[in-house]
């Protein structure tokens, strides 16, 4: 399963794909999403974390956002408590569901018995070593055989919420197809501040300000009236009805986010 910022309809997705299928022809291959924005290694991290346990036990996943491939960062392999195998860069894009799956063992991607056998490029490791790698341990390659044991893998600091006083603080940490925008604030947080289904809420997003009424779902308003909803994975969204937004608003991934209760 792949998750990469090579694009939707890349010929890069294409190539890694040809990569896979030469190193194992039954692979079957798929994909979380190709549409990380380019080298952004957090919500690419934020995206895998959210999707992969989803996937069943044994799935390899393939992931690459690398803005630094062909300079000394490790290319790594994460086998996890929960049974599922991460391919990547070293690099940060595996923290957050290193912290959810829990890490059974880590490896450096050393043996190049497992890479593309022709010349490795020093722009394209996604071809060379992850996608052949990945497809190795979907054969069924035994995890010892990546190469050597490490001891950890490379963790940044991801954006979180905090809770102060009457005040939920956090960011937009992505926005969907639809214009919905993901927040790092959590339905535990609103928990903190009292605030319950039908509650209207302030919200402050970058520099725009505005009230909205915390609901069950998108269709409990009226159509072009803004929301606030605890998306699959328990983070609050903030919505439009049948509207965009992000479009709306102007305001991206990283835009600060403040929610209190309405008074």
């Amino acid at each position: 399963v792949m998750l990469t910022d090579y694009g939707t309809d890349s010929i890069y997705v294409g190539i890694i794909k040809g990569a896979m299928y030469s190193a194992f022809p039954e692979i079957r291959i798929d994909a979380i999403t190709n549409g990380i924005p380019p080298y952004d290694i957090v919500t690419g991290a934020y995206l895998l974390a959210e999707a992969a346990p989803v996937f069943p036990k044994g799935t390899v996943f393939c992931c690459v956002v690398d803005p630094g491939v062909g300079t000394k960062r490790r290319s790594i392999a994460l086998a996890t408590e929960s049974g599922h195998y991460f391919v990547s860069p070293d690099n940060g894009l595996l923290t957050l569901i290193a912290e959810r799956l829990g890490v059974k063992e880590i490896r450096e991607c050393t043996n190049k018995a497992l890479w593309r056998s022709e010349t490795t490029s020093t722009v394209f490791h996604g071809r060379d070593i992850y996608g052949p790698v990945t497809a190795a341990l979907a054969k069924g390659v035994p995890f010892s055989e990546v190469g050597e044991k490490l001891d950890k893998l490379v963790a940044i600091e991801l954006p979180t919420s905090v809770v102060e006083g009457d005040t939920a603080r956090g960011s937009v940490m992505r926005g969907d197809p639809y214009g919905n925008l993901v927040t790092t604030i959590t339905g535990r947080d609103l928990e903190k501040l009292g605030i319950k289904k039908g509650d209207t809420v302030e919200v402050t997003i970058g520099a725009s300000s505005y009230t909205a009424p915390f609901v069950n779902t998108y269709a409990m308003v009226p159509e072009g009236q803004r929301l606030i909803v605890l998306q699959s994975s328990g983070f609050v969204e903030c919505a439009v009805n049948r509207g965009n937004l992000e479009q709306e608003l102007g305001e991206a991934p990283r835009a600060t986010v403040i929610l209190k209760k309405a008074k």
